[in-house]
């Protein structure tokens, strides 16, 4: 503690005199802050070698020299220390305009610091250290004199009383030394059995170990049931599918989520009679199809079946897009032909209008009404046969680079807009696509023609486009009557049409179109609220 009081001097010598030098408010602040802190806690270091501290593990009472050292001359170690705490504490309450390098209670400080009050804090470190150095000496000869009389006692108590025993006990160590013998062949017998035991544990966590990555790493999910359903096991595939909360529960739970077990449960019949038995389960697993292969076999002593998921859903897709790939090349081929007779027909249906008009003069107008009629027909007519034809006959895109807008205007161009129907077409500036002009007019007459037909006479209908990334995104959104749940999965199916008079053949076609320029198109719509199709397509390089 005195050594630290040498210490606190010289940092209030150093703070007071760069308090004395700062220039800046804040500074000044901090630095009167820090100074207090170091006064205080040497002016109570100061007090607690006086009187003695438990704190600082400091005696009440000190030896005559110290004594004579604080309070006697020449170094009266006590009243240069509080005249020195004084002189700092009136520097530190000092208005900002005295606080100077010239101020003459730093000039007090940095002399006493560097002069007599050091020299005098020296010598009380020297006279403590000598002083601690003594006691230590005393300590350590008085536990010497311990130390031999200890020594001394148990000498005499081993002579007379442990003589007796001694001999007890040389003859008791005999018998333990054959005793030890046993127990040492024992021992051997019983490490080699250890040892035995442990290669096996090797060998069975090596087969574990293998067993477990076998599990883990095959392609196919693997469980176990009982004969009752109960789930016994799972591999990682399967706990992606189930939740590894899955075991103890019932598999047609899991499976069907149904709540009793199916009728002629094939479980009982594989568990029971060793068959092997192969079961189709689809929509209930995460909306995947699984082929499901149950063998029997015993599992922690039961008999149990194991089974195997082998997930075939790319399969049964691809397998049903290959039918319906083929069953849609028929469809188009004769739908091509048929289109094509039509069209020869509708034309001279068109020319025999054409001259009924130019011939008959009456202004009767029924007469001119129903020839309107006779003519928008054959334009409808035309039309869906277009549709049939551009199904039938979808070519590879002859690829240009167009504007979209220009595309679109082209295609509001040619639809009939209700009165009641409002365009509103909010598109940035796209960067030029790279489609087929005349394909791609075909889809977005297609889709602006099957919003109108949505809308019926009144409406509004949103064109929308914006760049994200390599792509170009569309989006046609109406505000008619939507489109109903279980309809949604079929509505790009080529016939399929939620209108009476429909043809199911143009979004058909448009999916077809879009997906040979590499986009995509996808449809959103909740029923009563209206329909948004969303066209994606990369932008031209």
């Amino acid at each position: 503690v005195s050594g630290r009081q040498r210490m606190l001097s010289q940092r209030i010598a150093l703070y007071s005199l760069r308090l004395s030098n700062a220039a800046e408010g804040s500074l000044r602040q901090q630095l009167r802050q820090e100074l207090t802190d170091i006064i205080e806690l040497m002016e109570s270091s100061h007090v607690g070698l006086l009187n003695g501290s438990v704190e600082m593990n400091l005696p009440v009472k000190s030896s005559p020299e110290i004594q004579a050292m604080y309070f006697s001359s020449p170094l009266s170690l006590d009243k240069q220390i509080r005249q020195y705490i004084g002189e700092a504490g009136s520097l530190l309450s000092a208005p900002d305009n005295e606080l100077t390098l010239e101020n003459t209670h730093l000039g007090y400080i940095l002399e006493a610091a560097s002069g007599e009050l050091i020299r005098s804090l020296d010598a009380a470190v020297r006279q403590y250290q000598k002083e601690s150095e003594r006691k230590i000496a005393n300590l350590e000869a008085l536990q010497f004199f311990v130390l031999l009389s200890a020594l001394f006692v148990l000498l005499l108590t081993g002579v007379f009383l442990f003589r007796p025993m001694v001999k007890r006990i040389k003859e008791k160590s005999k018998e333990l030394q054959i005793e030890d013998a046993v127990l040492l062949r024992s021992n051997e017998q019983l490490q080699n059995e250890i040892k035995e035991r442990k290669e096996l544990d090797r060998q069975l966590r090596v087969v574990n170990e293998f067993d477990e990555t076998l599990l883990r790493t095959m392609p196919f999910g693997i469980d176990i049931v009982d004969e009752e359903g109960n789930l016994l096991y799972l591999n990682e595939k399967m706990e992606r599918v189930f939740g590894k909360r899955a075991i103890g529960k019932k598999c047609y739970l899991l499976y069907k989520d149904d709540k009793q077990q199916c009728l002629n449960c094939p479980l009982k019949n594989v568990a029971q009679m060793g068959e092997t038995r192969q079961l189709e389960v689809a929509g209930a697993m995460q909306g995947r199809i699984f082929l499901i292969t149950h063998t029997a076999m015993v599992y922690q002593g039961k008999k149990a079946i194991l089974e195997i998921f082998e997930d075939i859903t790319d399969y049964k897709k691809a397998q049903s897009s290959l039918a319906l790939s083929e069953r849609l090349a028929v469809i188009g081929s004769m739908a091509g032909v048929i289109a094509h007779e039509f069209r020869n027909q509708l034309g001279v249906m068109r020319n025999a209008a054409y001259f009924l008009k130019m011939r008959i003069e009456t202004k009767d107008e029924k007469v001119i009404r129903h020839l309107g009629i006779l003519d928008e027909q054959i334009t409808e007519t035309e039309r869906i046969i277009e549709n049939i034809l551009a199904f039938s006959r979808t070519k590879e895109p002859q690829l240009q680079r167009v504007d979209a807008r220009e595309l679109l205007k082209a295609a509001l161009d040619k639809v009939k807009i209700p009165e009641g129907i409002k365009i509103e077409m909010r598109i940035e500036r796209l960067p030029p696509l790279e489609v087929d002009p005349l394909q791609l007019g075909i889809v977005f007459f297609n889709i602006i023609l099957n919003s109108l037909q949505a809308m019926g006479n009144s409406g509004t209908l949103h064109i929308g486009g914006t760049k994200a990334d390599n792509y170009v995104i569309l989006i046609f959104k109406d505000s008619g009557e939507g489109i109903k749940e279980e309809d949604k999965e079929r509505i790009f199916e080529p016939f399929f049409s939620t209108k009476s008079r429909g043809t199911g053949l143009g979004l058909a076609t448009a999916k077809i179109i879009i997906e040979k320029h590499k986009g995509s198109i996808n449809l959103e719509s909740e029923y009563g609220k209206g329909t948004a199709v969303i066209i994606k397509l990369p932008i031209g390089q």
